[in-house]
């Protein structure tokens, strides 16, 4: 008696747990940014730059938990740490892009170059800003990478 009571539990917490991540993906709106770095000052100025322009911010110190962030949210925007340490930049941002769902990388370096930004576009991402950031610059850059993301869930409606 007690094991079936116990496996039903245990069914009803899965169930429930599978809802919650199905509404976090629908309540997010698409304006779900996930950051996937452990830089102290672009966190800060993320956080600050989320609370002015609206945006859901996520953070991930690591590939992993940037993973685990992307498969139970609706993430729309990915902020990718060229400088990430534990990981080669491009096979991390692959990893990231293998997902279903339509993601938009930026990817961050602290000694950005014309170069680099042709490679990270080469690499599935959608542009490169600089660390630390420039908050009007990039600003309008994530705003530019969700327009995109509207415009592009819009079309698969």
């Amino acid at each position: 008696m007690a094991n079936s009571w116990r496996g039903m539990m245990n069914g009803i917490l899965e169930r429930t747990g599978e809802l919650w991540l199905q509404w976090e993906r629908f309540a997010s709106g698409g304006r779900t940014v996930l950051a996937v770095t452990r830089d102290c000052r672009c966190k800060t100025s993320l956080h600050i730059l989320s609370l002015e322009q609206g945006w859901r911010i996520l953070f991930a110190e690591s590939l992993e938990d940037g993973l685990r962030l992307e498969h139970t949210n609706r993430i729309c925007v990915l902020i990718y740490d060229r400088d990430l340490t534990g990981v080669e930049w491009r096979e991390g941002l692959r990893a990231l892009l293998s997902s279903d769902e339509p993601l938009l990388p930026i990817v961050i370096s602290d000694a950005p170059s014309a170069e680099l930004r042709s490679e990270v576009i080469d690499n599935g991402g959608f542009d490169l800003a600089r660390n630390p950031l420039e908050p009007d610059c990039f600003v309008a850059l994530v705003n530019g990478a969700l327009a995109l993301a509207e415009s592009i869930d819009s079309l698969e409606s």
